[in-house]
């Protein structure tokens, strides 16, 4: 009689009711440990053990499933109705905001990158094709005879420096070839003192009437 006395019993459980995988506290009285199952130990404290089930034993079917446990009932109820698994739409809540996008790195940053990027791309690209580029555009080209270019050459002399003159001189004795006039141009360009502009431009009267 005394052992029986003795003998560990559960006083309550909280909640009561619960549902189905739900930890649920039990306080105990006596000496001992009551048995628990099909429930799980997860904890102790003292008289206060926390306990789960997760056995198909203790899923409810449409109405609340009883179970005895440690000699005191425990109501494992649905955690929906009927009705409202008929009419989910209207029972339940469900997620309807958006959540707020989350990014490694922000748009706008990204962004700047990608422009600053391009920039450089761009850049390198102009640089590797001015080469081609610049062979492709059209040049310049001076059709005037080698004699005529030194013709003009002489001409701007004039308002130039003595050494100007000189070498302006030397280039058109050399582009008329050998004859008097060749002749005179160089004895020009290397006169002293310096080519007098007057003698100059009538050396090239003669020069352009023999062309």
């Amino acid at each position: 009689m005394t052992a029986a006395l003795a003998a560990a019993f559960v006083v309550a459980f909280s909640p009561s009711p619960s549902h189905f995988g739900q930890i649920v506290t039990a306080t105990v009285q006596g000496a001992g440990t009551p048995s628990f199952a099909p429930f799980a130990v997860l904890a102790r404290h003292g008289d206060v053990y926390e306990v789960q089930c997760l056995d198909p034993v203790c899923v409810p079917g449409p109405g609340v499933r009883v179970l005895k446990i440690g000699g005191r009932r425990l109501s494992i109820v649905p955690r929906t109705t009927a009705r409202e698994v008929s009419a989910p739409l209207r029972s339940f809540e469900r997620q309807t905001a958006i959540q707020a996008p989350t990014y490694r790195l922000r748009p706008s940053v990204l962004r700047a990158l990608l422009v600053a990027a391009a920039l450089v791309l761009a850049a390198v690209g102009a640089f590797a094709a001015w080469p081609f580029l610049h062979r492709l555009a059209p040049r310049a080209s001076d059709e005037r005879t080698p004699l005529e270019r030194a013709l003009a050459f002489v001409r701007e002399s004039l308002r130039l420096g003595p050494e100007e003159r000189r070498r302006a001189l030397d280039l058109l004795g050399r582009s008329l070839g050998p004859g008097e006039t060749a002749q005179r141009a160089f004895e020009l360009a290397w006169s002293e003192p310096s080519p007098d502009p007057s003698r100059v431009e009538s050396l090239v009267e003669t020069a352009e009437r023999e062309t």
